[in-house]
């Protein structure tokens, strides 16, 4: 029996394929429109503006995250195992991400205010986008979907948002449109994204959704998030405080070009964040069932994450800062360098995908706390030294080391994750055996 004969005949690997092609396919739209619409703004606004743009979307960003509450991965999970609970399960997730969305508006409008009092259009650009994030609070419907191993009915309505956001950025751009209007335009994607969301929930249920409040849930759920969400604070921290820290430290040209190398790189972090949220729910439903079962497979895709990142890893290191030079110009030649450091960041992203989920499955949750927090001390520390002597350069290598660090090295300190180590360090030496493992002598 060939390969394809055995996925015809699995009714779960087919469901898993189906997720993955069409939160694929919004991937590869989005790879698209972020190399030709990326790189037709940043040329546009040049490294100085596209900095500065950059600089004030790092800053709602760090806040951003704290919006969420960590809740992603544990609503997920609390769907898959009770999808009778739904309309208390997403009306409690609701109401919490909405209040702290408020909460968060204001505190990252402050924070651009006392970083850069004298940089109005910063300011504006951090207001503007977290105000509109306020309208996330919608997000637990992609939750509800990503239990639901459903993926087509959040794709829609995020790839209608982001092409009607193209094709605004592309105008803006053939108007000769300001700074000002390009951070409207990612405003109203996520307004638009939002709405659409919603849409794709009410034809789903063929109902208006009737979410319930409890507070006895709530308490629930931040009991255990609050790791979680300080671990995504810590996570977000190193990876984009080094954009924050090279405005401060060197100046808004040294953003531009860095964020044109990171978001070249971070392209391909995607994968990892796909397969793990398509496969992870159906894999934790087997886990009680069969413990062996679970784990073999767990450490199949922790290997094939692997194997993945290294094919896009050797290819970006073979052709990117050629690509780099053709899409973005010679104005943005610095970026090739910080490219080919920040690239190997992204095996140790696609074990950390996999691993957050583990650590959600096995209630460890605490220790992600403890390994986000000391690579994000060790991230700003190092950005401080390595920013003045190296540049983007430097940035580059303080996030590879602290995403190392938070995504694997970590592991072996605490007795709790050092079977987790184990299973990575195996995949680590492993990964290349991937498709023999996968197709021979798998159960149905």
């Amino acid at each position: 029996m060939n390969i394809f004969e055995q996925i015809r005949e699995r009714k779960g690997i087919r469901a898993l394929l189906s997720n993955i092609s069409w939160l694929g396919g919004d991937r590869f739209i989005r790879m698209f429109g972020a190399v030709i619409v990326g790189t037709l703004v940043a040329r546009y606004l040049g490294p100085t503006n596209f900095g500065f743009l950059n600089y004030g979307i790092a800053i709602y960003g760090l806040f951003n995250v704290i919006s969420n509450l960590g809740l992603d991965s544990l609503v997920v999970r609390e769907m898959a195992l009770d999808e009778r609970g739904e309309p208390r399960i997403l009306g409690t997730a609701f109401v919490l991400k909405a209040l702290a969305s408020v909460i968060t508006t204001l505190a990252a409008t402050a924070a651009a205010w006392i970083l850069d009092p004298h940089e109005k259009q910063i300011i504006l650009i951090v207001a503007i986008l977290s105000f509109a994030s306020i309208s996330q609070a919608l997000d637990v419907i992609d939750y509800f979907f990503q239990a639901q191993i459903r993926s087509r009915y959040t794709v829609v309505p995020r790839t209608i948002g982001f092409i009607a956001a193209s094709i605004a950025r592309v105008a803006a751009v053939f108007l000769h449109g300001g700074l000002m209007v390009f951070a409207w335009i990612g405003a109203l994607e996520i307004l638009l994204t939002e709405i659409g969301l919603g849409i794709s929930y009410i034809r789903f249920k063929r109902l208006v959704p009737r979410w319930n409040w409890h507070l006895g849930h709530a308490k629930m759920l931040l009991a255990e998030s609050w790791p979680l969400l300080i671990s995504s604070m810590m996570t977000i921290i190193y990876l984009r405080t080094d954009q924050v820290l090279l405005g401060k430290l060197s100046s808004m040209e040294a953003v531009g070009n860095y964020t044109a190398a990171i978001r070249f790189s971070e392209i391909f972090y995607a994968i990892p964040m796909i397969v793990s949220a398509t496969v992870m729910p159906g894999l934790l439903k087997s886990r009680d069932v069969n413990p062996g079962r679970y784990y073999a497979r767990l450490q199949i895709l922790y290997q094939s994450m692997i194997l993945v990142s290294v094919a896009v890893t050797i290819a970006t290191l073979l052709l990117g800062p050629l690509m780099i030079r053709l899409l973005y110009g010679n104005q943005f030649t610095s970026a090739a360098g910080i490219l080919t450091i920040h690239i190997w960041t992204g095996i140790f992203v696609s074990v950390g995908c996999v691993g957050g989920h583990q650590y959600v499955h096995e209630k460890i949750t605490s220790t992600s706390l403890q390994r986000t927090a000391l690579a994000a001390i060790a991230n700003v520390i190092l950005n401080v030294l390595w920013i003045p002597r190296w540049g983007g350069i430097g940035s580059a290598m303080a996030t590879l080391v602290a995403q190392s660090f938070a995504a694997y090295f970590a592991d072996a300190l605490d007795p709790r994750t050092r079977h987790i180590f184990r299973m990575k360090t195996q995949a680590f030496l492993g990964f290349w055996m991937v498709p023999r493992l996968i197709f021979n002598g798998t159960e149905k």
